[in-house]
């Protein structure tokens, strides 16, 4: 009798190992695109709005936490389109209006983030966006819609996942030779990797080894 009992546990341990091994795969691997400034992932996230700053021309700007830059001409903070567009934004925008085909620009952060998001507005094409962590490893790429695709001319997007640091944006992935676009964004949210942390690799994996030592024990000997 003990032996079939103990046969039941081990069958239905590793059926418990297997599906927590999938969920840490999961967890690790895959980013969450963001269509809301309500998301969940960005609760309680630093909001950069971009008022108050002077209309300016640069190759980087740096606010708070959070370095904006562009490898080809400058970005640019002025109110959006000398107005909102679908009601984009408030105030003060940062845009890519003086950047050169293909249009690109990357978002840095001095310290990991879980999260981050901003109101997207004006972009035709598809961006690709993709993430880095802080070794420069890619963590995930994620596609922000533009208004070609059939998306609003004003969206919001952004992306979830575990230690991003660096993010890379470029409009029409995959056709560098269409070039130029123009994009605007605003109300840029960021959530630090230490307020929405997703256990690390070591830790998921002493779970797992806790769970095989409790199997083990379940069929020592009585």
């Amino acid at each position: 009798m003990k032996m079939a009992y103990n046969f039941v546990m081990e069958r239905e341990m590793k059926k418990l190992v297997a599906a927590v091994t999938f969920w840490c795969a999961s967890a690790l691997s895959h980013a969450a695109l963001i269509s809301s400034s309500t998301d969940p992932a960005l609760g309680g996230g630093v909001v950069i709005n971009f008022d108050g700053m002077p209309t300016s021309n640069a190759t980087s700007y740096t606010i708070g936490d959070v370095t904006f830059a562009t490898p080809r001409g400058v970005l640019t903070i002025e109110p959006y389109a000398d107005g909102d567009i679908n009601g984009f934004g408030s105030g003060q925008t940062l845009n890519t209006v003086y950047t050169f085909g293909p249009s690109a620009f990357s978002i840095a952060f001095a310290n990991p983030v879980s999260a981050f998001g901003m109101g997207w507005g004006g972009a035709n094409p598809n961006w690709r966006v993709t993430l880095y962590d802080a070794l420069n490893n890619l963590l995930e790429s994620v596609v922000f819609v533009g208004s070609n695709a059939g998306a609003s001319i004003s969206e919001f997007y952004g992306a979830a996942h575990a230690g991003i640091s660096r993010v890379e944006l470029t409009a029409f992935p995959g056709k560098p030779a269409y070039g130029y676009d123009w994009v605007a964004i605003d109300d840029f949210i960021y959530v630090s990797a230490n307020d929405h942390q997703v256990p690390e690799p070591g830790s998921l994996a002493l779970i797992a080894l806790a769970i095989v030592g409790l199997g083990a024990a379940c069929r020592r000997p009585q």
